[in-house]
Protein backbone atom coordinates (compact mmCIF):
# COMPACT_ATOMS: atom_id res chain seq x y z
CA UNK A 1 0.00 0.00 0.00
CA UNK A 2 3.04 2.33 1.19
CA UNK A 3 4.51 1.84 -2.69
CA UNK A 4 1.31 2.11 -4.69
CA UNK A 5 0.83 5.28 -2.24
CA UNK A 6 3.89 6.75 -3.51
CA UNK A 7 3.43 6.09 -7.31
CA UNK A 8 0.01 7.59 -6.95
CA UNK A 9 1.89 10.60 -5.52
CA UNK A 10 4.61 11.10 -7.75
CA UNK A 11 2.76 10.24 -11.00
CA UNK A 12 -0.09 12.66 -10.37
CA UNK A 13 2.25 15.02 -9.41
CA UNK A 14 4.29 14.65 -12.88
CA UNK A 15 0.70 14.76 -14.43
CA UNK A 16 -0.10 18.02 -12.94
CA UNK A 17 3.02 19.51 -13.86
CA UNK A 18 3.20 18.44 -17.54
CA UNK A 19 -0.21 19.52 -17.82
CA UNK A 20 0.09 22.66 -16.57
CA UNK A 21 3.66 23.04 -18.77
CA UNK A 22 1.49 22.15 -22.16
CA UNK A 23 -1.54 23.87 -21.01
CA UNK A 24 1.12 27.28 -20.81
CA UNK A 25 1.99 26.21 -24.70
CA UNK A 26 -1.03 25.85 -26.12
CA UNK A 27 -1.73 29.50 -25.03
CA UNK A 28 1.01 31.33 -25.99
CA UNK A 29 0.64 33.21 -29.36
CA UNK A 30 3.09 33.38 -32.05
CA UNK A 31 4.46 35.98 -32.40
CA UNK A 32 4.46 38.18 -35.48
CA UNK A 33 7.15 40.75 -35.87
CA UNK A 34 6.97 44.23 -36.22
CA UNK A 35 7.89 46.07 -39.17
CA UNK A 36 10.99 48.39 -39.15
CA UNK A 37 12.63 50.93 -37.97
CA UNK A 38 14.16 49.38 -34.48
CA UNK A 39 15.79 51.80 -32.37
CA UNK A 40 17.41 49.50 -30.31
CA UNK A 41 21.34 48.72 -29.78
CA UNK A 42 22.29 45.36 -29.63
CA UNK A 43 25.14 43.54 -28.46
CA UNK A 44 25.63 40.08 -29.89
CA UNK A 45 27.76 37.46 -28.12
CA UNK A 46 29.13 34.17 -28.74
CA UNK A 47 31.74 32.73 -26.36
CA UNK A 48 33.90 30.26 -28.84
CA UNK A 49 36.53 27.30 -27.24
CA UNK A 50 37.67 24.94 -29.78
CA UNK A 51 35.39 25.57 -32.86
CA UNK A 52 37.54 25.66 -35.30
CA UNK A 53 34.91 23.13 -37.14
CA UNK A 54 32.23 24.59 -36.41
CA UNK A 55 32.62 28.53 -36.09
CA UNK A 56 32.39 29.41 -40.07
CA UNK A 57 28.45 28.96 -40.09
CA UNK A 58 27.51 31.02 -37.07
CA UNK A 59 30.14 33.88 -38.56
CA UNK A 60 27.86 33.81 -41.67
CA UNK A 61 24.65 33.62 -40.45
CA UNK A 62 25.62 36.63 -38.23
CA UNK A 63 26.67 38.72 -40.69
CA UNK A 64 23.29 37.99 -43.24
CA UNK A 65 21.45 39.28 -40.03
CA UNK A 66 18.40 41.96 -41.98
CA UNK A 67 19.00 44.28 -38.78
CA UNK A 68 20.52 47.94 -39.05
CA UNK A 69 24.31 47.09 -38.87
CA UNK A 70 24.91 50.56 -37.56
CA UNK A 71 22.64 49.03 -34.46
CA UNK A 72 24.45 45.86 -33.64
CA UNK A 73 27.91 44.69 -32.97
CA UNK A 74 28.94 41.49 -32.63
CA UNK A 75 31.29 39.96 -29.91
CA UNK A 76 33.06 36.75 -29.92
CA UNK A 77 35.13 36.00 -27.13
CA UNK A 78 37.87 33.21 -26.97
CA UNK A 79 38.44 30.75 -24.22
CA UNK A 80 41.36 29.86 -24.40
CA UNK A 81 41.43 28.47 -27.38
CA UNK A 82 44.33 25.31 -28.17
CA UNK A 83 43.36 24.85 -31.97
CA UNK A 84 42.89 27.09 -34.55
CA UNK A 85 39.83 28.76 -33.68
CA UNK A 86 41.23 32.15 -33.39
CA UNK A 87 43.33 32.18 -37.01
CA UNK A 88 39.94 31.61 -38.46
CA UNK A 89 37.54 33.86 -37.25
CA UNK A 90 40.45 36.42 -37.49
CA UNK A 91 40.15 35.59 -41.07
CA UNK A 92 36.83 35.86 -41.10
CA UNK A 93 35.72 38.72 -39.70
CA UNK A 94 38.94 40.99 -41.29
CA UNK A 95 35.85 42.55 -43.25
CA UNK A 96 33.32 42.82 -41.20
CA UNK A 97 33.72 46.33 -39.42
CA UNK A 98 31.03 45.39 -36.58
CA UNK A 99 32.40 42.05 -35.69
CA UNK A 100 35.40 42.15 -33.38
CA UNK A 101 37.35 39.63 -31.32
CA UNK A 102 38.64 39.65 -27.74
CA UNK A 103 40.13 36.94 -25.15
CA UNK A 104 40.12 36.07 -21.79
CA UNK A 105 44.03 36.73 -20.99
CA UNK A 106 43.77 35.28 -17.88
CA UNK A 107 43.88 31.35 -16.30
CA UNK A 108 41.78 32.35 -13.77
CA UNK A 109 39.13 33.81 -16.28
CA UNK A 110 37.87 30.17 -18.25
CA UNK A 111 34.69 28.71 -18.93
CA UNK A 112 31.28 30.50 -21.01
CA UNK A 113 30.12 32.62 -17.80
CA UNK A 114 33.53 34.62 -17.94
CA UNK A 115 33.41 34.72 -21.40
CA UNK A 116 29.64 36.35 -21.76
CA UNK A 117 31.13 38.62 -18.34
CA UNK A 118 33.72 39.66 -20.73
CA UNK A 119 32.03 40.05 -23.53
CA UNK A 120 29.25 42.25 -21.59
CA UNK A 121 31.69 44.47 -20.51
CA UNK A 122 33.18 45.21 -23.44
CA UNK A 123 29.77 45.56 -25.17
CA UNK A 124 27.83 48.63 -25.37
CA UNK A 125 24.41 47.74 -26.51
CA UNK A 126 21.23 48.27 -24.12
CA UNK A 127 19.83 44.48 -25.67
CA UNK A 128 22.41 41.21 -25.36
CA UNK A 129 21.66 38.26 -27.25
CA UNK A 130 23.76 35.43 -26.62
CA UNK A 131 23.87 31.76 -28.56
CA UNK A 132 26.69 29.40 -29.31
CA UNK A 133 29.40 29.04 -31.43
CA UNK A 134 28.11 25.42 -32.99
CA UNK A 135 24.69 27.16 -33.61
CA UNK A 136 22.97 28.66 -36.95
CA UNK A 137 20.52 31.77 -37.44
CA UNK A 138 17.86 32.84 -39.65
CA UNK A 139 18.59 36.18 -41.18
CA UNK A 140 15.95 37.23 -38.81
CA UNK A 141 16.62 36.35 -35.51
CA UNK A 142 18.06 39.56 -33.97
CA UNK A 143 15.28 41.74 -35.81
CA UNK A 144 12.65 38.82 -34.28
CA UNK A 145 14.08 39.64 -30.99
CA UNK A 146 14.35 43.02 -31.05
CA UNK A 147 11.00 43.73 -32.18
CA UNK A 148 9.55 41.33 -29.62
CA UNK A 149 12.00 43.32 -26.81
CA UNK A 150 10.58 46.41 -28.00
CA UNK A 151 6.99 45.62 -28.48
CA UNK A 152 6.83 44.11 -24.81
CA UNK A 153 9.81 45.16 -22.89
CA UNK A 154 10.91 42.00 -20.82
CA UNK A 155 14.05 42.01 -19.13
CA UNK A 156 14.47 38.28 -20.51
CA UNK A 157 13.59 36.69 -24.03
CA UNK A 158 13.79 33.22 -24.53
CA UNK A 159 14.11 32.32 -27.99
CA UNK A 160 13.12 28.83 -29.53
CA UNK A 161 16.06 26.38 -29.69
CA UNK A 162 16.00 23.06 -32.78
CA UNK A 163 18.56 20.56 -32.75
CA UNK A 164 19.42 19.18 -35.71
CA UNK A 165 20.68 15.30 -36.76
CA UNK A 166 22.70 13.48 -39.03
CA UNK A 167 20.22 10.82 -39.09
CA UNK A 168 21.35 8.23 -37.10
CA UNK A 169 19.42 7.26 -33.86
CA UNK A 170 21.12 8.44 -31.53
CA UNK A 171 21.07 12.11 -33.13
CA UNK A 172 17.28 11.43 -33.66
CA UNK A 173 16.87 10.30 -30.06
CA UNK A 174 18.62 13.89 -29.06
CA UNK A 175 16.54 15.74 -31.16
CA UNK A 176 13.02 14.46 -29.44
CA UNK A 177 15.00 14.42 -25.96
CA UNK A 178 15.62 18.04 -26.51
CA UNK A 179 12.54 19.20 -28.37
CA UNK A 180 10.77 18.14 -24.84
CA UNK A 181 13.50 20.64 -22.74
CA UNK A 182 12.67 23.54 -25.23
CA UNK A 183 9.14 23.02 -25.05
CA UNK A 184 9.13 22.93 -21.15
CA UNK A 185 11.03 25.83 -21.26
CA UNK A 186 8.34 27.65 -23.71
CA UNK A 187 5.20 26.31 -21.80
CA UNK A 188 6.30 26.79 -18.11
CA UNK A 189 7.62 30.21 -18.77
CA UNK A 190 3.98 31.19 -20.54
CA UNK A 191 1.97 29.42 -17.02
CA UNK A 192 4.50 32.13 -15.15
CA UNK A 193 7.01 29.69 -13.34
CA UNK A 194 10.16 29.62 -15.88
CA UNK A 195 11.87 26.17 -15.63
CA UNK A 196 14.81 26.48 -18.23
CA UNK A 197 16.48 28.06 -20.43
CA UNK A 198 18.82 27.70 -23.37
CA UNK A 199 21.91 29.87 -23.90
CA UNK A 200 21.68 29.01 -27.54
CA UNK A 201 19.22 31.50 -27.98
CA UNK A 202 18.62 34.06 -25.36
CA UNK A 203 18.33 37.97 -24.85
CA UNK A 204 18.60 40.21 -22.02
CA UNK A 205 18.73 43.76 -20.87
CA UNK A 206 22.01 45.23 -19.10
CA UNK A 207 20.08 46.71 -17.19
CA UNK A 208 18.88 43.38 -15.35
CA UNK A 209 22.58 41.71 -15.95
CA UNK A 210 23.93 44.41 -13.69
CA UNK A 211 21.22 44.28 -11.46
CA UNK A 212 21.94 40.76 -10.93
CA UNK A 213 25.42 41.02 -10.82
CA UNK A 214 26.33 38.89 -13.42
CA UNK A 215 26.85 35.42 -12.54
CA UNK A 216 28.16 36.38 -9.42
CA UNK A 217 28.35 33.37 -7.04
CA UNK A 218 28.16 31.15 -9.40
CA UNK A 219 31.23 30.68 -11.36
CA UNK A 220 32.66 27.60 -9.69
CA UNK A 221 29.65 25.86 -11.63
CA UNK A 222 30.79 25.03 -14.88
CA UNK A 223 28.04 25.48 -16.89
CA UNK A 224 24.44 26.81 -16.10
CA UNK A 225 24.99 30.88 -17.73
CA UNK A 226 21.18 30.43 -18.80
CA UNK A 227 19.90 29.06 -16.04
CA UNK A 228 21.73 31.35 -13.67
CA UNK A 229 20.53 34.01 -14.99
CA UNK A 230 17.20 33.11 -15.54
CA UNK A 231 17.15 32.49 -11.94
CA UNK A 232 18.82 35.86 -11.09
CA UNK A 233 16.27 37.95 -13.21
CA UNK A 234 13.35 35.86 -11.56
CA UNK A 235 14.20 36.41 -8.10
CA UNK A 236 15.08 40.51 -8.84
CA UNK A 237 12.16 41.27 -11.08
CA UNK A 238 9.98 38.40 -10.71
CA UNK A 239 8.47 35.49 -13.67
CA UNK A 240 6.68 38.36 -15.55
CA UNK A 241 9.85 39.84 -16.72
CA UNK A 242 10.73 36.37 -18.48
CA UNK A 243 8.94 36.06 -22.02
CA UNK A 244 9.26 32.88 -24.66
CA UNK A 245 9.43 34.13 -27.85
CA UNK A 246 7.49 31.69 -30.04
CA UNK A 247 8.31 32.59 -33.96
CA UNK A 248 9.74 30.44 -36.19
CA UNK A 249 11.93 33.35 -37.68
CA UNK A 250 13.65 32.96 -34.13
CA UNK A 251 14.47 29.85 -34.02
CA UNK A 252 18.41 29.05 -33.55
CA UNK A 253 19.60 25.46 -34.56
CA UNK A 254 21.90 23.83 -33.04
CA UNK A 255 23.24 20.08 -33.94
CA UNK A 256 23.34 16.84 -32.10
CA UNK A 257 26.65 15.29 -30.58
CA UNK A 258 28.29 12.80 -32.45
CA UNK A 259 28.86 10.19 -30.11
CA UNK A 260 27.83 8.39 -27.25
CA UNK A 261 30.64 9.39 -24.91
CA UNK A 262 29.84 12.77 -26.32
CA UNK A 263 26.70 12.68 -25.45
CA UNK A 264 26.74 11.96 -21.76
CA UNK A 265 29.58 14.43 -20.89
CA UNK A 266 27.42 16.85 -22.35
CA UNK A 267 24.42 15.47 -20.19
CA UNK A 268 26.89 15.42 -16.92
CA UNK A 269 27.88 18.98 -18.08
CA UNK A 270 24.20 19.89 -18.17
CA UNK A 271 23.30 18.55 -14.80
CA UNK A 272 26.59 19.64 -12.71
CA UNK A 273 25.00 22.81 -12.34
CA UNK A 274 21.65 21.52 -10.36
CA UNK A 275 24.14 21.49 -7.35
CA UNK A 276 23.57 25.33 -7.70
CA UNK A 277 20.03 26.05 -7.79
CA UNK A 278 18.24 27.82 -5.29
CA UNK A 279 14.37 28.50 -6.88
CA UNK A 280 12.34 26.58 -4.90
CA UNK A 281 9.73 25.89 -7.59
CA UNK A 282 12.16 24.41 -9.75
CA UNK A 283 14.17 22.40 -7.53
CA UNK A 284 10.22 20.41 -6.42
CA UNK A 285 9.92 20.32 -10.54
CA UNK A 286 13.42 18.81 -11.09
CA UNK A 287 12.54 15.90 -7.89
CA UNK A 288 9.11 15.20 -9.65
CA UNK A 289 10.18 14.20 -13.29
CA UNK A 290 13.16 12.76 -11.89
CA UNK A 291 11.25 10.56 -9.66
CA UNK A 292 8.82 9.89 -12.14
CA UNK A 293 11.84 8.68 -14.80
CA UNK A 294 13.06 6.65 -11.94
CA UNK A 295 10.03 4.96 -11.04
CA UNK A 296 9.40 4.31 -14.25
CA UNK A 297 12.64 2.37 -14.69
CA UNK A 298 12.01 0.38 -11.57
CA UNK A 299 8.90 -0.74 -12.92
CA UNK A 300 10.44 -1.55 -16.02
CA UNK A 301 13.20 -3.68 -14.23
CA UNK A 302 10.66 -5.26 -11.65
CA UNK A 303 8.65 -6.44 -14.92
CA UNK A 304 11.79 -8.24 -16.40
CA UNK A 305 12.45 -10.16 -13.03
CA UNK A 306 8.81 -11.56 -12.71
CA UNK A 307 5.76 -11.11 -15.29
CA UNK A 308 3.55 -10.27 -12.20
CA UNK A 309 4.79 -6.77 -12.46
CA UNK A 310 4.55 -6.42 -16.50
CA UNK A 311 0.83 -4.87 -16.22
CA UNK A 312 1.38 -2.45 -13.60
CA UNK A 313 4.32 -1.32 -16.17
CA UNK A 314 2.55 -0.79 -18.86
CA UNK A 315 -0.14 0.99 -17.18
CA UNK A 316 2.67 3.36 -16.11
CA UNK A 317 4.14 3.40 -19.13
CA UNK A 318 1.21 4.58 -21.30
CA UNK A 319 -0.03 6.69 -18.56
CA UNK A 320 3.21 8.11 -19.13
CA UNK A 321 2.79 8.20 -22.63
CA UNK A 322 -0.57 10.26 -22.60
CA UNK A 323 0.50 12.80 -20.49
CA UNK A 324 3.97 13.66 -22.45
CA UNK A 325 2.77 12.99 -25.73
CA UNK A 326 0.30 16.08 -26.56
CA UNK A 327 3.01 18.87 -25.51
CA UNK A 328 5.16 16.83 -28.20
CA UNK A 329 3.32 16.61 -31.37
CA UNK A 330 2.53 20.72 -30.93
CA UNK A 331 5.99 21.67 -29.88
CA UNK A 332 7.56 19.61 -32.62
CA UNK A 333 4.88 20.91 -35.03
CA UNK A 334 5.82 24.15 -34.22
CA UNK A 335 9.66 23.43 -34.88
CA UNK A 336 8.79 21.50 -37.81
CA UNK A 337 10.32 18.07 -37.00
CA UNK A 338 7.00 16.32 -36.47
CA UNK A 339 8.30 13.52 -38.53
CA UNK A 340 10.75 12.70 -35.58
CA UNK A 341 8.01 11.94 -33.13
CA UNK A 342 7.60 8.28 -34.27
CA UNK A 343 10.56 7.44 -32.30
CA UNK A 344 8.71 9.12 -29.16
CA UNK A 345 7.52 5.82 -27.51
CA UNK A 346 10.93 3.96 -27.75
CA UNK A 347 12.67 7.64 -26.60
CA UNK A 348 9.84 7.78 -23.34
CA UNK A 349 11.86 4.76 -21.69
CA UNK A 350 15.18 5.36 -23.15
CA UNK A 351 15.17 8.91 -22.37
CA UNK A 352 14.18 7.48 -18.23
CA UNK A 353 16.57 5.59 -18.30
CA UNK A 354 19.52 8.01 -19.14
CA UNK A 355 17.54 10.67 -17.03
CA UNK A 356 17.71 8.24 -13.72
CA UNK A 357 21.95 7.49 -14.68
CA UNK A 358 22.68 11.21 -15.56
CA UNK A 359 20.42 13.01 -12.53
CA UNK A 360 23.10 10.55 -10.10
CA UNK A 361 26.24 10.84 -12.45
CA UNK A 362 26.22 14.34 -13.22
CA UNK A 363 25.76 15.28 -9.00
CA UNK A 364 28.87 12.26 -7.96
CA UNK A 365 31.57 11.80 -10.86
CA UNK A 366 33.95 14.50 -12.30
CA UNK A 367 33.20 14.69 -16.86
CA UNK A 368 35.55 15.93 -19.52
CA UNK A 369 34.46 18.85 -22.04
CA UNK A 370 36.29 20.42 -24.73
CA UNK A 371 39.57 19.64 -22.88
CA UNK A 372 38.94 20.56 -19.55
CA UNK A 373 37.89 18.27 -16.37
Amino acid sequence: MILQAIYILVFSSYAALIIAITMGWWKLKPYNSKSPPYNSKVSILVAVRNEAENISPIIKSLSNQDYPAHLLDVILIDDHSTDATVGLVKAQIIDLMNFKLISLDSENAKGKKAAINHGVEASVGELILITDADCTTGISWVSTMVSFYEEHKPHLILGPVRMTNDGTFLGKFQSVEFSSLISSAAGSCNAGFPLMANGANMAFTREAYDTCNGFAGNFKYPSGDDMFLMMGIKKHFGAKEIRFLRSERAIVSTPATSGFVQFIQQRLRWVSKSRGYTDHLLIVSSIVVFLANGLLVVSALSAVISHTYLIPFIAIYTFKIIVDFPLMLSFNRFQGSRILLWLFPFTELLNAAYTLYIGIAGNIWKYEWKGRK
